[in-house]
């Protein structure tokens, strides 16, 4: 099959495009046959070599988690899905190696969704990891209810986009940090408030806006500065989740009762399966797309790490 791949650590030069072996489900596991796959800041920060004290590897290593596309095969002990079946899934794995950017991939069928109708292949591979992150942030961690308020790093980027909108089903307020040239699209996914980070101090306009604090803040962004004030500006008993960091050592944090917790996100069909249906219907907005072809995936990779995507970056692997 064809595959894009690394066979050690470093910048999307070690990317590489070439065949390797169809790999055979386990019993739990489906084979899908991938259309298109989501493109995540967690596929370059493993492919540099980070996180390694909390996921393996086993070169050659081909990216990716998110996927969409049909079903293959399907192991001995999967029952409620069948060969041609349309999925979409987060192929999430603690020892990674048969990624998602490549013509087939495994994923385990309790991480699938049917995939509906209304959304195409390459909408669908962009909803797992982001969508699901952000409501188990959100909904299920943070238990943000109507009338609650919420600061949302990097309004624009791929959990952003996907993040505001479940923050306002919710009910919350959302605050967001984006470069003026972001407002009109982050304001479009339902954000009520755009801070320029670029020109105003967050922190300030926030303590300014909610003297009290926030009740929960969506922290991904890498700084221990950011870290440490995502704690300040949260209100006594409001949480913070951390995307990329452990929580500090912070005094404030007992004090203040702030409830924290670095997440890592649960691959879940049954939630996945909900959430597309509420993209169907058109009660959460999809992310604006970029859609790149496979033999891009350098290209997509540093786009990536660029920190200036607007929306959610696609890799297209092939027609179905």
């Amino acid at each position: 099959m064809k595959a894009a791949y690394y066979e050690n650590h470093g910048t999307p030069e070690v990317l590489k495009i070439g065949d390797l072996p169809v790999p055979e489900p386990q019993a739990d596991e489906v084979l899908v046959q991938v259309a298109a796959a989501g493109i995540n800041p967690i596929d370059r920060r493993l492919r540099n070599g980070e996180l390694s004290e909390y996921i393996a590897r086993t070169f050659p290593v081909v990216p990716g988690w998110d996927l969409s596309g049909r079903i293959t095969s399907v192991g001995s002990e999967v029952t409620n899905y069948a060969v041609g079946d349309a999925v979409a899934g987060l192929a999430f794995t603690w020892s990674i190696q048969h990624g998602t950017n490549a013509e087939f991939a495994p994923v385990k069928a309790s991480a699938i969704a049917r995939k509906p109708d209304g959304l195409s292949y390459e909408q669908a591979a962009a909803l797992p990891l982001v969508s699901l992150t952000a409501w188990q942030s959100l909904a299920e961690f943070a238990n943000i209810q109507p009338g609650q308020s919420v600061l949302i790093q990097a309004g624009a980027g791929g959990l952003g986009s996907v993040a505001i909108c479940i923050a306002k089903h919710l009910g919350a307020t959302v605050y967001t940090t984006c470069s003026a040239k972001n407002f009109d699209y982050v304001l479009s996914r339902g954000a009520d408030h755009a801070i320029d980070y670029t020109k105003s101090d967050y922190v300030q306009v926030l303590g300014q806006m909610e003297p009290e604090g926030v009740d929960m803040v969506l922290e991904s962004l890498l700084s221990e500065a950011a870290t440490r004030a995502a704690i300040h500006i949260t209100k006594p008993g409001g949480t913070v989740v951390y995307m990329n960091n452990e929580p500090p050592e912070m005094e404030e944090i007992q004090k203040k009762n702030i409830k924290t917790e670095f997440l890592h996100h649960r691959p879940d069909g049954e939630s996945l399966a909900k959430l597309m249906s509420l993209y169907q219907r058109g009660i959460l907005k999809l992310p604006q797309l970029h859609v790149m072809p496979l033999d891009k995936v350098k290209e997509a990779h540093e786009l990536s790490e660029s920190g200036h995507i607007q929306g959610k970056l696609v890799l297209h692997i092939q027609d179905m």
